[in-house]
């Protein structure tokens, strides 16, 4: 699996994945902050990649049909540590 780490995904967390073997294409790493949440879904689908993110708006936009993408992981930002976020497990949710 192949994550897409939106902007507000502390380095701490990416740094963890990655020590853990997953390959995580940061926003931020990669000069693309500012950008769009729409910008951001289709750089990940470009890069065959799922979001990681803590924002609410990625599971509205990513619900529509006519929006597509490989995948949301949201991380609830008061209720998610970031010891569960290097512990990912993967749920499919059906659109």
């Amino acid at each position: 699996m192949k994550i897409y780490a939106d902007e507000n995904i502390e380095r701490s967390i990416i740094g963890g994945l990655r020590r853990r073997g997953i390959e995580v294409f940061s926003s931020v790493e990669r000069g693309y902050s500012g950008k769009p949440d729409e910008f951001h879904i289709k750089k990940a689908s470009e890069l065959k990649s799922v979001i990681l993110t803590h924002d609410i708006d990625f599971l509205r936009q990513a619900s529509s049909r006519e929006v597509n993408h490989s995948g949301i992981i949201f991380a609830h930002p008061v209720t998610v540590s970031i010891g569960q976020c290097m512990t990912i497990k993967i749920k499919k949710i059906k659109r």
